[in-house]
């Protein structure tokens, strides 16, 4: 067999067939599979996020409504702002029940907030230490919302057992604008 320059070329043309194909329709067809696997991952992978977010819009609906419940339940706790004189007078029976004498009971200047107001209730009571440990239990029973923020004791040095205990008794309500919501009815003692 004689190889010509017609064979020649017919040869190299054979071999450059396969060598262009691959050049220029595998390569660009590879790189076309590669990006449209690239962009499928990055869906995916959006996809997931929505579908986590989806589950949490679930939750957040639940977790929402339960916090609405907790609201209602602690606004129900809150007395109207005309039933903190009914709870000073429980404050007072307490502290009567435990042989606690109120020295001095006086209201402090009422803080509004959005959607409660806070009345503090600067008080001095003197008696036995039992006996005043026994009120604070008492007090934490009380159904409405209280809050001792300040509790100084000082212990009477003549009497053992015997102190006097500064107070601050903060009484929470539901804020009330209409009527001119002002003091809270009482008042200094």
């Amino acid at each position: 067999m004689r190889l010509g320059a017609r064979e020649l070329i017919f040869l190299v043309l054979l071999l450059a067939m396969p060598v262009a194909s691959f050049f220029y329709v595998f390569e660009p067809r590879n790189k076309q599979i590669l990006e449209a696997q690239e962009e499928i991952r990055q869906k995916q992978i959006k996809l997931k996020q929505l579908e986590a977010a989806t589950k949490t819009m679930a939750d957040l609906g639940a977790e929402i409504d339960k916090l609405t419940q907790a609201i209602t339940l602690f606004e129900q706790k809150l007395p109207a702002q005309r039933e903190v004189e009914v709870i000073l007078q429980q404050v007072w029976e307490l502290a009567a029940a435990q042989n606690l004498l109120p020295k001095s009971i006086r209201t402090d200047k009422m803080i509004r907030n959005e959607r409660y107001s806070e009345v503090p209730i600067k008080m001095v009571i003197v008696g036995n230490f039992d006996g005043f440990y026994s009120f604070l239990l008492e007090l934490e029973k009380l159904p409405r919302i209280t809050q001792l923020p300040v509790l100084k004791l000082t212990k009477i040095k003549s009497d053992e057992g015997e102190m006097q205990a500064d107070v601050v008794l903060s009484i929470f309500f539901e804020r009330t604008d209409a009527g001119g919501a002002g003091q809270p009815a009482g008042g200094k003692s």
